[in-house]
């Protein structure tokens, strides 16, 4: 079995092998760091739900988070507003369903581990000025050992 912290680090190798979205400046677990409007940038935050006690676990459901600012527009009276940059959500979205399909990986300890893609949506944070693809996984550990 695995901890928490084990499965962040094996989704976050994943990401970090991948061209495309290892070409993604800022990859980390849990929380992204603070963005103003004028910082803002695309990022990837791994998270893994299950409390903060970092137990073992044989299958959980972690959440891969690709971040895509807005692009600003001006209307014709010359105020700007924000919009979702659909074309790059799309590319982004097209590449994890393709790296988070389905897949196997080896752990450290040569665990054996099972990763599926259970849904994506793509959903909206004002906060941050951005869009973002939510990739929820399911992510079982084979008990057999290679």
């Amino acid at each position: 079995m695995l901890t928490i912290g084990e499965i962040k680090n094996v989704l976050i190798r994943r990401v970090k092998a991948d061209a495309v979205l290892g070409a993604i400046p800022e990859i980390v677990k849990d929380v992204h760091a603070p963005v103003t409007e004028g910082s803002v940038g695309e990022r990837i935050v791994i998270v893994v739900p299950g409390g903060a006690d970092n137990g073992q676990f044989q299958r959980c459901y972690p959440r891969v988070c690709v971040y895509v600012p807005y692009r600003t527009n001006v209307r014709g009276d010359g105020t700007k507003y924000y919009a979702p940059d659909h074309a790059r959500l799309t590319a982004l979205g097209n590449v994890c369903i393709e790296l988070f399909r389905s897949g196997t990986c080896v752990t450290d300890g040569a665990e054996r581990c099972l990763y599926k893609m259970e849904d994506m949506t793509e959903e909206d944070d004002p906060e941050t000025w951005s869009n973002f693809l939510n990739v929820r996984l399911r992510f079982e550990v084979i008990n057999t050992k290679l």
